[in-house]
């Protein structure tokens, strides 16, 4: 009997060990670049090797489209967090600084985070903006490639969105010479090959667009 028992014994003892052996700890799947909880935790401004640059994966049906871009943009600012703040201040799924937030006419940085509603309207309301300060750069160069670069409409919004209008309009003028990199040496040219060829014709260019509730 006792032999008995201590077989019992040792097999049961194998048994929790090969359990334990093959359970792990949950992970935390949060991310550590951005604050979310609360407004004005200071975050980090995610590297480029920290972002995922295929972020439709899990959402194909996007596509090309103008959510498409939407999301893509975001996921790439900020995971899509509408909550994030960034270590320099970059605000929300965009990240809007406050001088752009400003430019299309908000002011209340405290509403902007927590109103995912009004961060998509400001969002718009730049895409729409830039778009009047690019207009005549986009009929010009749209489809020209530039130092190995093809120029699209969405990728001129998008690296717009990266590093203003102005270094866009820089970057044709000197024939892709003049590179503008961001605070973590991302060349606005990444964005421009990233975002090529997405449908953003539904936002006209208006120098007036503003982000109203």
């Amino acid at each position: 009997m006792t032999k008995r028992f201590m077989k019992l014994f040792a097999l049961l003892a194998v048994a929790v060990f090969i359990a334990m052996a093959f359970s792990s700890k949950k992970e935390d799947y949060s991310s550590s670049i951005f604050a979310t909880d609360i407004v004005g935790n200071v975050a980090y401004v995610p590297y480029d090797y920290e972002v995922n640059l295929n972020s439709q994966d899990s959402v194909p049906f996007l596509g090309k489209s103008f959510l498409g871009f939407c999301y893509d943009l975001g996921f790439i600012e900020s995971s899509g967090n509408y909550r994030a703040v960034n270590r320099l201040g970059y605000l929300g799924k965009y990240q809007f600084g406050r001088s752009t937030l400003k430019w299309v006419g908000v002011y209340n940085t405290s509403r902007f985070l927590n109103s995912p509603l009004l961060q998509e309207k400001a969002f718009k309301a730049l895409i729409s903006k830039n778009k009047w300060v690019l207009r005549d750069y986009i009929d010009k160069f749209n489809g020209q490639t530039i130092n190995g670069v093809k120029i699209t409409e969405s990728g001129l919004l998008a690296a717009a969105h990266l590093g203003g209008a102005g270094n866009v309009i820089k970057f044709l003028d000197s024939k892709g010479t003049e590179v503008f990199k961001d605070a973590n040496q991302i060349p606005i040219t990444r964005y421009m090959k990233r975002f090529v060829d997405y449908d953003v014709s539904q936002i006209l260019p208006d120098n007036n667009a503003r982000a109203t509730l």
